[in-house]
């Protein structure tokens, strides 16, 4: 088992049971108590937990308007985790705007010698004390549901002459017929001048953006070589990648 699937079951007996001694999860996990204090440690520094004498206890979130509202969130987690996998130390990446994109800045700040350039302000904030390396993008900035981003000329204009090597991207709705597709028509510039500064573009998005469509069309589903979902993913878009020889994936059994 991958670590990070030893934190994911660790977060849901926490958001189960709410507390927990570390002798209890050693036994759960399977692992000793020197790495249960390492996973520990690494959610108390991600705000999902506080550290007891002995164990932890799960952070409850509030729905202040600086707390992102957050639908489906162990699946977006999942995602995330998944993400981390193929970005390797010393890359440069995008991180783009969205709540999946927000997860995958809290999973990146371990990595070593990592540049990444963002337009998410609430990336920004779990980024800047870990990324040494970090380029906002400014601009004007949008707000909703306690999630912010920039966008409009003068980010445009901090994109020229910028390139990196992926670039992980949400969107709102993915659709046979409709393509990619988002109600923020401030994220159309972006993500199109993302796409051509990027040697690879990543789309992440849970299960229940598939079969949605939103207003404003971005791309087609073929104008991208790899996607990042979970298992309920339906089975019939899985095969739609894998026919059109467009990368998936939902598991870290690959």
């Amino acid at each position: 088992m991958f670590p990070a699937q030893r934190i994911e079951i660790l977060k849901r007996i926490l958001k189960e049971q709410k507390t927990v001694d570390i002798a209890t999860l050693c036994n759960m996990l399977q692992v000793s108590s020197v790495t249960v204090r390492k996973y520990l440690d690494r959610l108390e520094e991600e705000g999902f937990l506080v550290k007891s004498h002995g164990g932890a206890m799960l952070v409850e979130q509030d729905s202040s308007p600086m707390q992102p509202v957050q639908d489906n969130q162990e699946e977006k987690e999942h995602i995330a985790n998944l993400a981390k996998t193929i970005i390797e130390d010393g890359e440069s990446i995008f991180i783009g705007s969205g709540s999946t994109c927000l997860a995958l800045a809290r999973k990146v700040v371990d990595l070593k010698n990592l540049t990444v350039v963002t337009n998410n302000v609430n990336a920004l904030i779990e980024l800047a004390p870990h990324i040494r390396n970090l380029q906002f993008i400014g601009g004007e900035v949008a707000y909703d549901n306690g999630l912010m981003f920039s966008y409009g000329y003068k980010a445009m204009r901090h994109l020229e002459g910028m390139f990196v090597q992926k670039a992980f991207m949400s969107v709102q709705g993915i659709d046979f017929t409709a393509g990619l597709t988002s109600n923020d028509i401030e994220t159309l510039e972006i993500f199109d001048k993302v796409t051509k500064i990027a040697k690879q573009v990543v789309i992440l998005a849970d299960y229940t953006k598939f079969n949605k469509v939103s207003l404003h069309h971005i791309a087609k589903l073929t104008d991208f070589d790899i996607y990042i979902s979970n298992e309920k993913l339906d089975s019939e878009y899985k095969k739609y990648f894998f026919d059109n020889n467009i990368k998936i994936l939902t598991s870290y059994n690959i």
